[in-house]
């Protein structure tokens, strides 16, 4: 679930756009944060930060695929912003999920730091439905390996143009 140049908040898996270990299914919403923050799962962040790139390019093309339940880390975070669209690194992001059946929950470097998402499939398509803190959506594709997940999502426009972002996770 990033941005094109820094840490940011909660998107489909791992950060969203405008800027994801333990196991079992929280029971919903539980305060716990010394900030007042809500915790939605007790998920650990394992996972070691990765520097979003900007590229240049349409994104590839992803063939859906069965999604294995089990923990994954964050290991890539790529923008595609169109052939003529700006290229470099951004901002960096560390995310875990644990998927379990339609379940994800996700610890990450955004804000929020911890979410649970229901996941809809439907061919290569997916949506992402918050169901703590919030109940953002969040619809895309993606690409299923018995060892790895891949999926895109609209990143916005602006002046450069569309951007899509894609998150890859390895699966632990």
């Amino acid at each position: 679930m990033s941005s094109s140049g820094g840490s940011s908040s909660g998107g489909a898996l791992a950060d969203s756009p405008s800027g994801d270990v333990a196991t079992g299914v929280a029971d919903g919403p539980a305060e716990g944060a010394s900030d007042g923050a809500v915790v939605c799962n007790a998920i650990v962040n394992g996972a070691t930060a990765v520097t979003s790139e900007q590229i240049a390019q349409n994104p590839p093309t992803l063939v859906g695929g069965t999604i294995a339940n089990g923990t994954y880390f964050l290991t890539g975070l790529a923008i595609y912003t169109e052939p003529e669209g700006p290229t470099g690194a951004g901002g960096t992001t560390q995310t875990t999920i644990q998927i379990t059946g339609t379940t994800i929950q996700i610890a990450s470097s955004g804000t929020p730091a911890t979410r649970t998402a229901t996941l809809a499939i439907s061919g290569i398509d997916f949506t992402s439905t918050d169901t703590c803190p919030d109940t953002m959506v969040i619809q895309g594709t993606y690409t299923a390996t018995t060892t790895s997940l891949v999926v895109q999502y609209p990143g916005g426009t602006d002046d450069a143009g569309a951007r899509t972002v894609q998150e890859t996770f390895a699966k632990q």
